[in-house]
């Protein structure tokens, strides 16, 4: 066999075993968008006690510890009427950390939910007074049956 075609065929095994160890090492983390941001993933939501409780992911990706950080959503049902305003305090927020937090979003079951829209981010302000535009760099995803959407 001719070494440059052996060699042709370690180079695309290799390329393909560096591709898939890339893809299980960032398996159940919340992608970080490639410009700098807040990244908030709606990861699970289960019923508990007649609520719908969701499970969200945020990373901070803004390269600044954040001491306010406000977070005004929407909570639509299946034929997308608004069901109730939820307007959370989640500060503080590290630098570069990711943060899980929980809470009831409606007291309904989960089914009754069409999706959830991040309307904006009222507060955001970083350690030493500096308003930012969280907005600006603001992604969404969801790995839950309802969407979060902004």
């Amino acid at each position: 066999m001719d070494a440059n075609r052996v060699s042709r065929r370690q180079a695309r095994r290799y390329a393909f075993f560096l591709a898939v160890a890339a893809a299980v090492a960032s398996w159940g983390q919340p992608s970080r968008a490639a410009d700098p941001g807040i990244n908030i993933e709606l990861n699970k939501t289960e019923d508990n006690g007649g609520s719908c409780v969701a499970s969200f992911v945020l990373l901070n990706g803004l390269g600044h510890t954040l001491d306010r950080f406000n977070l005004d959503l929407y909570i639509f049902d299946n034929n997308d009427v608004i069901a109730r305003q939820v307007l959370l305090d989640l500060a503080p927020l590290r630098e570069d950390k990711t943060t899980v937090f929980r809470f009831a979003l409606i007291d309904r079951p989960c089914a009754d939910i069409g999706h959830v829209l991040v309307n904006d981010i009222p507060a955001c302000r970083a350690e030493g007074g500096e308003t930012l535009d969280c907005l600006k760099g603001l992604t969404v995803t969801s790995r839950a049956r309802i969407a979060l959407t902004k």
